[in-house]
């Protein structure tokens, strides 16, 4: 963070997620032990160094879209109400449920996407990375939204296969 004179706290957790940026409180939370297993979770070699330090620019990356980020929560406060107000075997049985699920899940793509965007742009500026090492961390850390995604939208699709079938 000192290279791109950004200043957030930075509290340590141990929530199983490597890294994460609370816009709430506008800090960045790390946890130890995940993100040494994240980073040998790639399927090449890179420094542990250089995982985090791609890593804590893709979370400045979030704090520089903190408005959008800040502008969503009436939407995903009630996707969340909604989630917990349903039996949670429900979530993934009933179309109308998971069409929320899978825009929750697009929301949070496009903003990864921008968090990437804006941490592509303070890479460049600051020469912290090397692009093609950045690009294979950014697209392997984008996959583990995609996939969940399409994951839910091939179940989505199949649910209303079913149900059409159901009809005629």
């Amino acid at each position: 963070m000192d290279l791109t004179n950004y200043s957030l706290d930075l509290i340590e957790h141990r929530k199983g997620i490597n890294m994460s940026y609370n816009f709430i409180l506008d800090r960045i939370g790390v946890d130890i032990s995940r993100i040494q297993e994240a980073k040998d979770e790639l399927t090449f070699p890179v420094r542990l160094k250089t995982y985090i330090e791609v890593m804590t620019l893709h979370e400045l990356g979030h704090a520089a879209d903190r408005e959008a980020l800040l502008g969503s929560m009436p939407w995903t406060i009630k996707v969340h109400e909604l989630k917990k107000a349903a039996p949670e075997d429900s979530h993934y049985r009933d179309p109308g449920i998971l069409k929320i699920i899978l825009d929750e899940q697009l929301m949070n793509i496009e903003f990864e996407k921008t968090a990437w965007k804006n941490a592509e742009s303070l890479n460049r500026l600051h020469q912290i990375a090397d692009e093609a090492v950045f690009g294979l961390i950014r697209e392997h850390s984008l996959a583990s939204y995609k996939m969940p995604y399409q994951q839910n939208l091939r179940l989505y699709d199949r649910l209303l296969t079913e149900a059409n079938d159901m009809i005629a």
